[in-house]
């Protein structure tokens, strides 16, 4: 072996060995790079998503559970509302607006027909002519007229107009046509009824 086919011990080492070891340190540190975005970092944000979404869950489960819970709570406070209201006496229906305000109204005259055994054919609500009529200002009132044809029998429409006199909400019969049911064959206690109505209301 000659003198210069290695280095002698303890001297620096050839600079073709230290090349090799920079290749190999700048390899090692890419590699650990590219370990680091494409395997630990999605990893970690996959991690922290299914956290996140079990956290999400526990805390509907845990809202659920106490509306489960509270149920009774809930149903007493409904009633105690409802006899709060029915206590303050009859109202006007209150608004932003006459459209807002028919909506409600026909809400309300499509329930107190269930709620009466009526089977309704036609109940319209003239919206779009009190909108254009409408008083501006804030807290006038006015009305808003409403048109009601149904099929029932003598005690449906006394129940109906019950509720209209003594209910929750302020409805006025200005016209009422009643007349037998020709069509309903077998049933000779069946009426055709047609009621011209109007509710007052308040634009807030």
């Amino acid at each position: 072996m000659t003198p210069g086919s290695r280095s002698p011990v303890g001297l620096v080492p050839a600079p073709a060995t230290r090349e090799r070891r920079v290749v190999i340190g700048g390899a090692l540190i890419v590699l650990v790079a590219l370990c680091f975005t494409y395997v630990v970092m999605p990893y970690v944000t996959d991690w922290r998503a299914r956290e996140t979404e079990l956290a999400a869950t526990h805390a509907s489960i845990a809202e659920l559970s106490a509306l489960a819970g509270s149920a009774d709570a809930l149903d007493s406070a409904a009633t105690a509302a409802e006899q709060r209201l029915a206590a303050r006496g009859r109202r006007v229906f209150r608004a932003r607006s006459t459209t807002l305000a028919a909506s409600a109204l026909q809400s309300y005259l499509q329930d107190a027909s269930d709620a009466s055994g009526l089977a309704v054919t036609r109940l319209d609500v003239a919206a779009g002519d009190m909108a254009d009529t409408a008083v501006a200002a804030t807290g006038a009132a006015q009305y808003v007229p409403a048109s009601l044809s149904a099929n029932c029998d003598i005690h449906g429409l006394a129940s109906l107009l019950a509720q209209f006199a003594n209910g929750p909400r302020v409805v006025q019969v200005t016209r009422m046509t009643v007349q037998m049911n020709s069509a309903l064959r077998g049933a000779p206690d069946m009426l055709q009824v047609t009621l011209a109505l109007r509710a007052p209301v308040v634009v807030e």
